[in-house]
């Protein structure tokens, strides 16, 4: 199975290395697909935020994301499955980073502070498209396989459901 996993996500690298890829698209995905585009564009939603109290979801939000993102960071250092830039391009990077790619930072840190505002603090469900945008930016430049992103999304749901239990388990008590 793990080998089927491994050819497929190689298979679809290669795809975009030979027919999506390019340095245009590179430069404008690298731009838009950063954490702090996010962060910058849920910051201006908080002043939309129908309840006074926005600086308490920004608190909420940002340490359900820290604890995801050292929870995924752990995993990167653990597996240190290299990325498809250095699989399928032979690229090598001194950024000691390049080396982890399971599973994306970017797809389980945008899942899970989307998956936060829309279940708990009733925003709308498009904004989810901002994790999806930062899955498909990071897989089309090639720094994470399909299983990475596909990875950091479902551990992103996950961390973001147990908080979920866990407002509902404080709430009620």
């Amino acid at each position: 199975m793990k080998d089927r996993l491994v050819k497929i996500d190689l298979a679809i690298s290669e795809f975009i290395h030979d027919r999506i890829k390019n340095k245009t698209l590179d430069k404008i995905l690298s731009r838009i697909n950063r954490g702090e585009t996010l962060l910058l564009i849920l910051l201006i939603s908080f002043f939309f935020y129908q309840e006074n109290n926005y600086y308490i979801l920004f608190f909420h939000v940002g340490i359900v994301s820290y604890i995801t993102d050292r929870l995924v960071l752990f995993l990167k250092k653990t597996i240190s499955r290299r990325r498809p830039l250095i699989r399928v391009m032979n690229n090598q990077d001194k950024n000691p980073d390049m080396k982890h790619s399971f599973p994306s930072a970017h797809a389980a840190n945008s899942m899970v502070s989307i998956f936060m505002l829309v279940t708990a603090y009733h925003y709308s469900p498009f904004f989810f498209a901002f994790s999806l945008f930062a899955g498909i930016g990071r897989l089309i430049t090639l720094h994470h396989f399909l299983s990475d992103i596909l990875g950091g999304w479902f551990i992103g749901l996950l961390v973001g459901l147990i908080n979920l239990g866990i407002m509902f388990l404080m709430k009620n008590l």
